[in-house]
């Protein structure tokens, strides 16, 4: 058990100094603040699946994904899907006039100004999305797609949603 701490404790640090979040790994547990000030965290998210979607005003298909996870996470219920939309690198300027256009969606968002989350996630470019299973672990990665794979996401989002074997750490 002990063996097993101790290499879980190294891939968590090492993810966090190279940046290059893989699937499998334990990723940053940090994700920013939420409208509220409060610190997101993904060591409070056990036990629910989490999608962790790096986004920007300007790109279209981050939008479009955006709309379908909140779809889906209102009728699957923010118990068992927590969505996080990190905004990559715009000003806060910008991000406040977004985060206030989209204010009627109830996912979370956060905002990675000078990029610090994205680079402990090894993100360079948008969109991209972690599927983060119950347990913690980085299930699936996506970058750089459009609206033709979201059926797919979708699928990989219901499966584990549907997954009973994760249940316990």
């Amino acid at each position: 058990m002990k063996n097993l701490i101790a290499l879980l404790l190294f891939l968590l640090a090492s993810n966090s100094v190279t940046g290059k979040i893989k699937e499998g790994d334990i990723p940053p547990s940090y994700l920013g603040e939420n409208r509220s000030g409060q610190e997101v965290s993904l060591d409070e998210m056990k036990g629910k699946v989490v999608i962790a979607t790096f986004w920007a005003s300007w790109c279209a298909p981050c939008i479009a994904e955006m709309t379908v996870l909140e779809k889906i996470q209102r009728k699957v219920g923010k118990d068992k899907l927590e969505v996080v939309a990190v905004n990559f690198k715009e000003s806060k300027k910008v991000y406040s006039k977004i985060k206030d256009r989209l204010k009627d969606m109830q996912i979370t968002m956060t905002h990675d100004s000078n990029g610090k989350i994205s680079r402990a996630y090894g993100v360079r470019s948008i969109p991209h999305m972690f599927i983060i299973n119950r347990i913690g672990l980085v299930e699936k990665i996506h970058h750089g797609y459009g609206e033709a794979v979201l059926p797919e996401l979708v699928s990989e989002i219901n499966a584990l949603l549907n997954d009973k074997t994760e249940d316990s750490p």
